[in-house]
């Protein structure tokens, strides 16, 4: 009888995910489009180019004075409109010098540790080992607030006695978001499905529903990109009498936006 309220579990937790992601999102959304910084050239000249990369070619320089809105960022490259509304890419070197309408100096700085801290979304890719199978995950993070996160994995093990794949929901609770070396803690439910090897005629394919248990630490490195390290315990509902349990350890690298 604890397969179904595991299962319940997972439906209610994917559902808060979602209307929380779309709420946010929306509102994100919104945001970006209603947040337009106007600012001052005060370099001798700035390099409009017509793509968020060196690789596109730069069709109209703008002068020392010129006032121009910029509403949309990409790593480390601005869209902007001029006045005349010619609209392009301007990288972020080339506003260092940049100033307000009032004056003030604006800061165009990478990404740093605030910027990390003050993180939505994060993805990333994770190796190691599931119950001495190779494990792969690939996760996608939207965070809430700096405290609660909501991760969706999905993992793909494979071994001599067969492959399993395992998509889940995840609750994250980080304790000490300001920390470099962050640790954390994770609640999650989802599905796994076991695909035992064709050498192995007498076994079958099977479904379970799984809850999982773990915890770990994100390691910030610089600019944009972390390292993370966990340990998941995963309980796979079986219809025996007992259930199995499963132990992972994995590390990787992500980034943050």
């Amino acid at each position: 009888m604890i397969a179904p309220n595991i299962m319940t579990f997972a439906r209610s937790l994917l559902t808060v995910v979602l209307i929380t992601l779309a709420q946010f999102s929306q509102a994100g959304f919104e945001f970006l489009k209603t947040k337009v910084m106007v600012v001052v050239v005060a370099d001798p000249y700035v390099e409009i180019h017509t793509g968020p990369g060196r690789g596109y070619p730069v069709f109209h320089v703008m002068e020392k004075g010129e006032t121009i809105k910029i509403f949309k960022r990409q790593t480390d490259w601005y869209k902007m409109k001029t006045k005349d509304g010619i609209e392009g890419w301007v990288q972020r070197e080339e506003l260092g010098k940049t100033l307000g309408p009032d004056g003030s100096e604006i800061d165009f700085t990478a990404p740093n540790w605030q910027d990390y801290v003050d993180r939505r979304w994060e993805i990333g890719m994770l190796g190691g080992n599931f119950e001495d199978a190779d494990a792969f995950t690939n996760y996608l993070a939207f965070h809430l607030t700096q405290n609660i996160a909501f991760e969706a994995k999905y993992t793909q093990a494979f071994s001599s006695v067969g492959n399993s794949k395992l998509a889940s929901l995840n609750a994250v609770h980080k304790p000490f978001p300001q920390w470099k070396v962050s640790p954390f803690f994770t609640l999650g439910a989802g599905q796994i499905d076991i695909s035992p090897s064709s050498d192995l005629v007498q076994a079958e394919d099977r479904e379970n529903p799984v809850y999982t248990v773990g915890g770990g630490a994100v390691i910030y490195i610089t600019r944009r990109f972390l390292m993370r390290v966990e340990f998941n315990n995963h309980t796979l509902l079986t219809k025996r009498e007992e259930n199995e349990e499963v132990d992972e350890w994995k590390a990787g690298f992500s980034v943050f936006f």
